[in-house]
Order: C-alpha cells, then sequence, then structure tokens
C-alpha cells in the first residue's frame, strides 16, 4: 500500500459519500477580516514611526 492511497478513499457516513469542504461567502470574509486587521495595524503603526 501506498501512503497516499488512504487519502484517496472518501470517507463515507451511513454509507454516504460526504462531499468535499467548500469555502463559504461569510468564511471567505471573516477570513479576509481577520487578516486585514493586522496588516492594516502593522502598516499604521511603520507609517506612525517613520513619519
Amino acid at each position: 500500500m501506498m501512503v497516499n492511497e488512504g487519502m484517496k478513499q472518501h470517507p463515507s457516513v451511513l454509507g454516504h459519500t460526504a462531499p468535499n469542504p467548500r469555502l463559504t461567502l461569510a468564511a471567505a470574509f471573516v477570513l479576509a477580516t481577520v487578516l486585514s486587521i493586522p496588516v492594516f495595524l502593522i502598516l499604521t503603526l511603520l507609517e506612525a514611526l517613520f513619519w
């Protein structure tokens, strides 16, 4: 058995194959917000230091 062979099998629950996870619009919005706030703060701090 190869190492990746187990990854090719799709998980099943009660005989039904589970769908692949998808990024929803709400999750994309939360991810963008979580990433943008620290970047905004860092850039604002750098601008204040070098003003």
